[in-house]
């Protein structure tokens, strides 16, 4: 009975194991998990303001600061994973990656909650699409005591604009492990 249980374990981390959020158009895909160098195409930011908005308000970043924040962090860590092209000319591929990022606030405008997100991430070769994914709309998570801390920001209404870069790079982080993943 025992062997049977540890049997069923396996097929299902294995099954779990495989599974790959991107649908690849174009098969097999050239893509290597890990492997592929990447230059960086469009990265566009859809910004909306949730509940207690205050309008007018220029304390928080605008769409286009967004994007500068959302390029520089993806650049960075797919980098550290060693995925970013030196050229445009060295890469394999090409990656386009849309977020929409719903800025959410505390009661009185003044203080974020974590933000509302989902992305999409479409690889290009030479104008043809190679993969493409959308996660839908998650929220930030961090490690746990750094969560806890978060929230606590977050419960005392002091979370605020210079807090929102950490959510902007924690979004980027896992966008680039997302694109370190694509691939066989």
């Amino acid at each position: 009975m025992k062997g049977i249980y540890i049997i069923l374990i396996a097929a299902l981390l294995t099954g779990c194991g495989t599974t790959s959020p991107f649908t690849y158009h174009v098969k097999p895909t050239p893509l290597k998990n890990s492997e592929t160098k990447y230059s960086i195409g469009n990265i566009d930011v859809n910004l909306t303001l949730g509940h207690g908005a205050i309008a007018g308000d220029k304390t928080f970043a605008s769409d286009s600061q967004l994007k500068k924040q959302f390029t520089q962090y993806i650049k960075k860590h797919l980098q550290e994973k060693g995925l970013l092209a030196k050229s445009k000319a060295s890469a394999s591929a090409r990656i386009d990656v849309v977020v929409n990022y719903k800025r959410t606030f505390n009661y009185g405008g003044k203080s974020l909650n974590k933000p509302q997100i989902s992305h999409q991430i479409e690889i290009n070769r030479n104008k043809e699409k190679l993969a493409s994914m959308y996660k839908p709309v998650y929220t930030t998570k961090y490690g746990y005591l750094k969560d806890i801390a978060v929230n606590l920001e977050i419960s005392a209404f002091s979370r605020d604009a210079e807090d929102e870069p950490e959510d902007i790079e924690l979004v980027s982080k896992l966008i680039a492990d997302d694109i370190a993943n694509a691939g066989s």
